[in-house]
């Protein structure tokens, strides 16, 4: 390994002004590639893409549409449908539904351009609004009245055909038959009017029902015996109150990311176009897809400034505790892995996500200190005597395989990430392939282009200078002084406390290590406390527009979203089948609060409360038959009755329909449960099945299988780290030894965040796995460290003194600077990221304190407690040791030494 990275090291160093070029080359490139990546917050990707739960939500948005925008319209809702306002209303609905011919929703007149737009992009799947659902419920109740109507008619004709037969009988002649025949057909159809003047009486309706009529729509939606405007409750999917109504648009399922967010800027237009805009009312658009859109424009902006904010707070850091040459050379090597590796995600057609967001903190830290680690040997050998050239191949040889063994061990780590069942959430596991790319790269870029750069370092010249040269030779001279003042004081402490941890591990490891491993216990316990989030807005910026209308209307309808009962069946309209969904309805809306009266679904008690559903059209009727099960079915608007049955009343093959229902905003361990609830009541008739669909569920099932894979995600990571560090080292000792500080830090992480109070998300939930890849790149090079000097080290204490002060500087250098990276992700207005970025400062901080206090303990207690080391098979010797402990191979000592 070392003859390898050596040769490595010494190809680059013999050319390194091309080396460094393609470099800058390479970072160019891949920046211009970054920059085009689209934004996308799909949340498709918080959820396990492989569940039951997961394809039923496919089928039901297959069916019945993609998650809907939801505008709310504000307002009394007796000035807004009792008045010409509910034109404006079944207008609007119409524009957003863009199914007229070319988008034009009045007669005689051009389409509104919003309009158009959305007829041309066909975005809408279906519009629910109240104007519509008047508007149908009319067309139908008037068809229906025309078709009992033209039924009384033939009763009348047949009633008069047979008056007539029988005055004929009893001798009446020609006049007396016709007017039999007239009293008999007028006897009908007056008994038609009276049953339809009863009717009227008892709805309140006059004249002929229609959109127009202001009685017929008051006795539609208002509750009679309630004053002052009350909606009926069966209505209250539709009007949640007295001063709100609700439209709803289902997406066309397969858009993609750019023709949503096409979609929803068309609707926002309409909305504000004039001819739309009401007199006594206002309106509100959210829901799921606007939320998705809003949050994608977001990303972009979010990116650049905590990209740009965190590398110059790294910037200052490396500045303040790291030492010449080229300084910041580290973080430039960062910002081109980086580079690299955001343009390998555009080229291969990925997206900026919050994964990706997530990436640029954790890549920019490991970078950094894989660069620093080099550059540390590079300054070691080049003080021993060696030409800048010399040096950077040494450094390579010398710590090119301990660190690339370390990195070797981080991304097994990772990669733990990348299998479905110990990270089920997508998100996740694009977090982890990325920063195995990331890591590979950063890697590649410290060892090659690193010590390329250094190599071209050389000592300033000694020259006469002017005056003025020294005057200002003298300000900066001040200013680095200045620097080198508060770099020397942040090192001080730090060996103050280093060399005050050693005299402590040296004197008592076994002391150590049992406070330690005290202190990982109580951690390990409190992190089965700690509380997970798994609402999808509340990993979004507070200040999001689109979550403000999202509170708008939870408070108006009291409920935050819906999870809908998908039922297939090959015939809906057996009794059987439509008996089971009204008992199961109503069993599940029982057991959860809700008491079936107006506005129960804002009261306390409910935490779920329903929508219109199939078996609500049969509430009360009891014994009820197939075909009048069927009458029903046919007698509903068809626009609406697909909302209902996919297919409605189609032979020959299974349908589908949906029983929604609307559920509250709930904690973790309340929404689960309910849903578990939902789930065991599902025991549906022979022939029949059924299952539970929506977002809100499947960000529950995935945020609980998330939470249940945390501590088997962690374990496998730590077997990975072992495995490879095994196979590294072919010793027990050398591998296992390591990872006791990372055991423990897996422990302190989990109790301070436990403390701290912040709760997990999707990416936060990978503490463990986090802990384990961050400190094992540290705990590995310190303990090669140490190895390295207790060869020729006289005693165990100054080994450890050795070890700390040669690689434990460097380690804290790239710790302190990470810490500052993730502390600016830490102030992001995305929640998500803000603790995500909370949860790594605490990851890197115990890291840093298991490499401090535990690694050196561990160290002196396996001197002694910790003989086992496995056989190392012979091999020959393909490498010289010169004087001062470097390894070279000979043919390249021999080309560096002509040079």
């Amino acid at each position: 390994m070392r003859s390898f990275f050596a040769r490595l090291a010494a190809s680059a160093v013999e050319r390194p002004t091309q080396v460094v070029v393609l470099a800058v080359l390479l970072t160019l490139i891949g920046a211009i590639a970054a920059l085009r990546l689209a934004p996308e917050a799909s949340v498709s990707s918080l959820v396990d893409r492989g569940s039951a739960t997961y394809a039923a939500t496919q089928d039901l948005h297959r069916q019945f549409g993609d998650d809907p925008v939801v505008i709310m319209v504000r307002g009394d809702l007796q000035k807004l449908l009792l008045t010409p306002e509910r034109g404006k209303l079944l207008a609007l609905e119409g524009c957003l539904a863009g199914k007229a011919p070319g988008g034009r929703v009045y007669q005689g007149q051009p389409a509104p351009p919003p309009c158009a737009g959305i007829a041309r992009l066909r975005s809408s799947f279906a519009v629910y609004g109240p104007a519509t659902f008047l508007n149908q419920f009319a067309i139908r109740t008037q068809k229906l009245y025309l078709q009992q109507y033209a039924s009384a008619q033939a009763e009348a004709r047949t009633a008069a055909a047979a008056a007539a037969k029988r005055a004929q009988r009893q001798g009446y002649n020609a006049a007396g038959q016709r007017q039999a025949a007239l009293i008999a057909g007028h006897t009908v159809l007056q008994n038609f009017q009276q049953q339809l003047g009863a009717l009227e009486v008892q709805s309140g309706e006059a004249g002929l029902p229609s959109f127009d009529n202001a009685r017929f729509v008051s006795a539609v939606v208002f509750d009679t015996r309630r004053a002052g405007g009350y909606p009926k409750a069966q209505f209250s999917s539709l009007f949640p109150s007295r001063h709100s109504a609700l439209i709803y648009v289902r997406l066309r399922p397969g858009l993609s990311p750019a023709q949503r967010d096409r979609a929803i800027d068309l609707y926002r237009a309409a909305l504000a176009y004039p001819k739309f805009q009401l007199q006594t009312g206002s309106y509100v658009m959210s829901g799921v897809p606007v939320v998705v859109s809003s949050l994608s424009h977001d990303l972009s902006r979010q990116t650049f400034i905590l990209l740009a904010v965190a590398l110059a707070v790294m910037a200052i850091a490396l500045a303040l505790v790291f030492g010449p040459p080229l300084r910041l050379l580290p973080l430039a090597l960062a910002l081109t892995a980086t580079a690299i590796a955001f343009g390998l995600l555009s080229l291969v057609g990925g997206s900026l996500t919050l994964a990706a967001i997530a990436v640029l903190p954790v890549l920019i830290g490991l970078a950094v200190d894989y660069a620093i680690q080099l550059h540390v040997r590079f300054s070691e050998r080049v003080a021993s005597g060696s030409t800048p050239v010399r040096a950077a191949v040494e450094a390579a040889a010398g710590g090119g395989p301990v660190i690339g063994t370390a990195a070797l061990a981080t991304v097994a780590g990772f990669i733990v990430l990348l299998v479905p069942a110990l990270s089920p959430v997508p998100l996740v596991r694009t977090f982890a392939l990325l920063l195995v790319i990331g890591v590979a790269v950063a890697f590649a870029l410290a060892l090659t282009a690193g010590l390329a750069s250094l190599s071209l370092t050389r000592p300033p010249p000694r020259t006469t200078r002017s005056p003025q040269r020294r005057a200002a030779s003298s300000r900066l001279a001040s200013l680095a002084a200045g620097l080198a003042r508060l770099r020397s004081r942040a090192g001080g402490s730090i060996r103050a406390a280093g060399r005050r941890a050693i005299a402590t591990a040296v004197a008592a490891p076994g002391r150590v290590l049992a406070a330690g491993a005290v202190l990982a216990i109580a951690g390990w316990v409190a992190g089965t406390q700690i509380g997970l989030v798994s609402d999808f807005r509340a990993l979004l910026p507070r200040d999001l527009p689109a979550l403000h209308g999202v509170d708008q209307i939870q408070r108006a309808t009291g409920a935050s979203g819906e999870v809908d009962v998908l039922v297939r069946a090959n015939d809906l309209t057996d009794p059987r089948v439509v008996k089971w969904m009204s008992s199961f309805e109503q069993r599940v809306l029982a057991a959860h609060g809700f008491n079936g009266q107006y506005p129960s679904c804002r009261s306390r008690r409910a935490e779920i409360c329903p929508a219109i559903a199939l078996p609500d059209l049969f509430r009360g009727a009891t014994n009820v038959t197939r075909s009048e099960v069927r009458s029903v079915i046919r007698l509903l608007p068809p626009y609406f009755a697909s909302a209902l049955i996919a297919h409605p009343l189609r032979a020959g093959q299974p349908d589908t329909t949906v029983i929604p229902f609307r559920v509250k905003a709930l904690p973790f361990d309340r929404q689960k449960q309910l849903y578990d609830d939902i789930r065991a009541g599902l025991r549906p008739p022979t022939g029949v099945s059924a299952e539970l669909a929506g977002l809100p569920v499947l960000f529950a099932d995935a945020s609980s299988a998330q939470n249940s894979s945390r501590l088997p995600s962690a374990l496998a990571a730590l077997a990975a780290v072992a495995l490879v560090l095994l196979a590294a080292y072919r010793s027990a000792r050398r591998a296992l030894v390591p990872l006791i500080p990372i055991v423990l830090a897996t422990g302190w992480s989990s109790l301070v965040l436990y403390i701290s109070g912040v709760p997990l998300n999707p990416l936060s939930a990978t503490l463990g796995t986090l802990v384990i890849a961050i400190a094992t790149e540290f705990s590995v090079i310190l303990s090669a460290r140490f190895e390295q000097e207790r060869a020729g080290a006289g005693s165990v204490g100054e080994a450890l003194r050795r070890a700390y002060a040669r690689t434990g500087a460097a380690v804290a250098a790239s710790g302190v600077t990470a810490i500052c990276g993730f502390a600016v992700l830490a102030v992001s207005d995305i929640r998500m990221l803000r603790d995500f970025g909370l949860v790594t400062v605490f990851d890197l901080a115990v890291a840093l304190a298991g490499v401090l206090v535990v690694l050196p303990a561990a160290l002196v207690w396996a001197e002694d407690g910790f003989p086992l080391a496995l056989p190392r098979r012979p091999r020959r010797s393909r490498v010289r040791r010169p004087a001062g402990g470097r390894w070279l191979p000979a043919r390249l000592a021999a080309r560096l030494a002509r040079r």
